[in-house]
């Protein structure tokens, strides 16, 4: 009792660019996969310790004004 019935998707698999054309598509999510999932990875790791967005800030004290008191009250 097991019958196989004809099922037919509506492609023909020795159609040679419908072939060409079903792997290209797979190839190409795979692909898109792939590549997405690497720069998801790559700017999770590097979001941390990523610096803040904005002017290099220079690493010398800046002298206080001339007028500023100079307890800062």
């Amino acid at each position: 009792m097991n019958r196989r019935l004809p099922v037919s998707l509506g492609t023909r698999d020795d159609d040679p660019l419908a072939v060409f054309v079903r792997g290209a598509t797979v190839g190409a999510f795979v692909g898109a996969v792939i590549a997405g999932s690497t720069i998801w990875r790559r700017a999770w790791r590097r979001a941390p310790s990523a610096p803040a967005a904005g002017p290099p800030r220079s690493r010398r004290a800046v002298p206080p004004a001339a007028d500023a008191d100079p307890h800062g009250s």
